[in-house]
């Protein structure tokens, strides 16, 4: 039988369990049945243990993307084949399993010299840096952006995008230990995150940044307003504020939203700034072309080397406690990755 990586309930790591299921189902009309080969663990997954996904809820299947090698297509399917080497995106979980069928617009087929575990790696953190980085937040040649969580998936991701315009300046939240690694990937101004980052960003660029890449909600939320220069914007991407450890606080999550002050239009319009929250999975049900658009293209820029996802550390699905813990404790550099 195949296995599968669980959230049994909401709670601690201890919800965390492999089992046997299953086989997926054989694939009807414009599906493709995909044997797993790796799976990437985001912080979404973090939200989906302690139930803060809106969602998914426990019991579930964990995972929102994967890579695999397609054993069966249904009819109408004329862009895969069996034997090709795909990603895949499950926006409604369920990746973190042997076996998957999914619609074949949620699979995009990978040349052989791409490996099992950045096939997995690029999906979910790569689309959304480049719809916060070059859509929603507008970045230009010449501007500035501060990443927070800059080593972590979308921030190695986000620092990778913006370094292909001319001229960008990048700052980069992180732990003092990540520091050269993210300088590494292209972050100029690495600031650790016991620093008044406020006062470290002003002092190199005064005038303040283009763009706020904000992943921590809070009462940061309102200092990355203050850090925009006229007509910046800061692109709200998570809430890892309400994250502090293995279980959910609910005063945590109340006090993260509480402190997130609301979004005054009189401040927008004095200060000339602009503010934007992004979501893959809504993108994808909503627009799946432009999805499908810029997925196409960030697989490109990967096969020509233009971008580079970076695989913090594969695990196997037996030891999805410990993966998960280096997301939670917030210790990867890059993309955690599981396999069967």
């Amino acid at each position: 039988m195949p296995k599968r990586v669980v959230v049994k309930a909401v709670g601690g790591y201890e919800q965390l369990q492999v089992e046997e299921c299953p086989p997926a189902p054989p694939p009807s009309a414009g599906q493709v049945l995909v044997g797993v080969k790796a799976c990437g663990l985001n912080f979404y997954d973090v939200y989906v243990r302690q139930g803060l996904s809106p969602y998914v809820q426990p019991p579930c299947t964990l995972g929102l993307e994967c890579a695999g090698v397609v054993k069966a297509v249904g009819k109408n399917v004329q862009s895969i084949q069996v034997g090709d080497h795909v990603a895949v995106h499950c926006n409604a979980g369920g990746a973190c399993a042997e076996e998957v069928t999914v619609d074949a617009a949620s699979a995009l087929v990978l040349p052989q010299i791409i490996s099992w575990e950045k096939g997995a790696a690029f999906t979910v953190n790569y689309l959304t840096a480049y719809f916060s980085v070059m859509h929603l937040g507008g970045l230009k040649e010449g501007g500035a952006v501060l990443i927070h969580g800059a080593a972590g998936g979308v921030g190695w991701a986000a620092t990778q995008i913006a370094k292909r315009l001319p001229g960008v300046t990048v700052f980069g939240t992180a732990s003092l230990s990540k520091h050269s690694a993210i300088k590494v990937n292209g972050v100029d101004i690495p600031i650790d995150y016991q620093q008044n980052y406020e006062s470290e960003v002003l002092a190199v660029r005064p005038q303040g940044v283009s763009l706020v890449l904000d992943s921590l909600i809070g009462a940061d939320f309102t200092t990355s307003q203050r850090l925009l220069e006229p007509l910046g914007k800061v692109v709200m991407l998570g809430a890892r504020g309400m994250v502090g450890g293995e279980q959910r606080s609910l005063w945590r999550v109340l006090a993260s939203w509480w402190s997130t002050k609301n979004v005054s239009p009189f401040s927008l319009i004095m200060n000339n700034y602009g503010v934007a929250g992004f979501n893959l999975n809504e993108l994808k049900s909503k627009n799946p072309d432009i999805f499908i658009e810029v997925w196409k293209k960030i697989l490109g820029l990967i096969i020509s080397k233009e971008l580079d996802p970076h695989i913090d550390s594969v695990w196997k699905f037996e030891e999805i406690v410990d993966a998960s813990k280096r997301i939670t404790e917030r210790r990867n550099i890059g993309k955690v990755i599981i396999c069967p």
